[in-house]
């Protein structure tokens, strides 16, 4: 098998056999069969274009390798581990986020039928809940688009972008393209599932496992471990106790109440650097228009996205995050009388605006008192602080923020589904973040036209990452109690859907591995 790179194919024109004979140089007959291995868009100059790479069979393949952009290798794929159980003891997973859905996935595979410990309802009635949320501002605390099946993630834009590079990432796609994903998520540059189509793959999965011998218990959370000797033999749940001497902890970043029941019982717990900010919503049209130009508008394009950081004279980070095309701005809290948001998008895209965090990092230093949790707590002010009656959120256009000014109205409709209050956001941040928000902001309008003049911003974005850590071995055990295996965001070891669904599966291999040395 060979691999080739830098096939470029129209945005009007689709990948073919006849493309790839052309690149290489020889028949379409030469060619047996080919797959995708990424997409992605040039948009530089006037003629936009698609580059591909892909693996492909090819007669007398050896002979193509002197060609340029032509490898020979073979694509990885995952293979689960090799295991037959010794003895039935079932692992329990505590969250049905992706990192807790995907370790009891593979536990499952491997025929070890795991309990599984969800807090929130499936994800059909979790539904119903974050609607009448939206609607009329009802919030229900173990229900809403922090807990429940599919985790945060899944009221989002269901972005599936990462950094990593890991044969696991393979496996996680898989998962999703049989649960009823779009197969070109396997290849694409930035890859996205969409809240409506997430809502679907997390049930399918769920109906996986369960098929494969696991169990699931909605409406039950966690309230402490049960040990002895430092090491773990269950856990007490609001429902009852549960008993396994492995247990992969996935509670997500916004389970601080389990958290501190853990802190409490001697399970280490660090500090962690995080972030914080605003949502800024612009007209996607005008995010089409700087990154296409003429182009924008072509039915071959999808919705715009854009990337942003910038460094600061104070040191500090600014950042997009969680970048939502055609989408929109959601209340997202978890608690009565916090504000948080988030941003969430549905398959196709094609909502009015665009919205991304813009984010400033918070070290340590700026909540620090001595207790691992103070981030927690920090956190939680932020969100108390920005609470307006009925989940309204604060609001004020970029460019009046920039200035020190109140927006009388917003220079675009707002996509929030529970109201604004137009005020001066610099009171929701100390002045240090604000002073980095302010030149974040002004090095975006430098890049992106019209950023900081035809935008607004939306508050309080505070659930981007964790602000601990529950310190971990090298075979992801707790360092301080055997049998434990803390995954995912909330445990501090991912940032998104696909690493932390990656990181779950790492944490059931080791499991996987200490059974089989029993």
């Amino acid at each position: 098998m060979i691999k080739i790179h830098q096939i470029k194919v129209p945005v009007d024109k689709s990948l073919s056999i006849d493309i790839i004979a052309k690149k290489l140089h020889c028949l379409p007959k030469d060619i047996s069969s080919f797959e995708i291995d990424r997409q992605s868009l040039d948009a530089r100059g006037p003629h936009l274009h698609y580059s591909y790479t892909v693996y492909a069979q090819v007669r007398n393949e050896e002979k193509y390798l002197r060609n340029k952009d032509v490898t020979a290798e073979e694509k990885e794929t995952y293979v689960l581990p090799a295991f037959q159980p010794k003895q039935m003891e079932r692992p329990i997973v505590v969250g049905f986020g992706p990192a807790g859905m995907f370790s009891a996935l593979v536990l499952a595979e491997c025929g070890l039928k795991p309990i599984i410990i969800e807090r929130g309802k499936p994800v059909e009635e979790r539904t119903k809940d974050i609607d009448v949320f939206f609607q009329k501002g009802e919030l229900d605390e173990e229900s809403n688009v922090q807990f429940g099946e599919g985790g945060a993630g899944t009221f989002s834009d269901g972005k599936l972008t990462t950094r990593m590079k890991n044969v696991r990432i393979g496996k996680v796609f898989d998962e999703f393209i049989e649960a009823g994903a779009d197969p070109a998520i396997s290849y694409q540059h930035r890859p996205h599932l969409g809240t409506d189509v997430l809502r679907i793959i997390v049930k399918n999965i769920r109906q996986k496992i369960l098929s494969l011998g696991g169990e699931i218990h909605f409406n039950t959370r966690m309230e402490g471990l049960i040990t002895a000797d430092h090491k773990v033999t269950g856990i007490h749940t609001n429902a009852g106790d549960f008993m396994s001497s492995h247990i992969i902890l996935c509670a997500g970043h916004s389970a601080s109440d389990t958290y501190q029941d853990l802190y409490r019982q001697g399970i280490a717990i660090e500090q962690k650097d995080f972030a914080a900010g605003v949502r800024v919503e612009h007209l996607q049209s005008m995010i089409d228009q700087c990154t296409y130009g003429d182009s924008a508008g072509s039915p071959y394009l999808e919705p715009a996205s854009y990337q942003l950081t910038a460094k600061t004279k104070i040191n500090r980070g600014v950042y997009s995050f969680c970048m939502c095309p055609g989408g929109m701005v959601i209340p997202s809290s978890a608690k009565k009388n916090a504000l948080a948001v988030n941003g969430m998008s549905f398959s196709k895209r094609d909502g009015a605006n665009a919205n991304s965090a813009i984010l400033v990092q918070i070290p340590r230093s700026d909540f620090d008192h001595g207790d691992p949790l103070d981030g927690f707590r920090f956190q939680q002010e932020l969100e108390k602080h920005a609470y307006r009656n009925g989940y309204e959120a604060p609001c004020q256009n970029i460019r009046d923020y920039l200035s020190h000014t109140v927006s009388d109205t917003p220079v675009i409709p707002t996509s929030f589904p529970r109201g604004i209050v137009m005020e001066d956001m610099h009171s929701l941040f100390s002045e240090k973040v604000n002073a980095a928000l302010a030149e974040g902001l002004r090095t975006f309008g430098r890049r992106i036209k019209g950023f900081d003049d035809q935008g607004i911003m939306i508050g309080m974005e505070s659930r981007s990452s964790s602000p601990i850590r529950l310190l971990r071995t090298e075979d992801g055990c707790s360092v301080s109690c055997k049998g434990l295996y803390p995954a995912g965001e909330g445990a501090g070891y991912a940032g998104g859907i696909v690493s932390s669904a990656v990181d779950g599966i790492k944490q059931a291999e080791n499991i996987i591995h200490d059974l089989d040395q029993d």
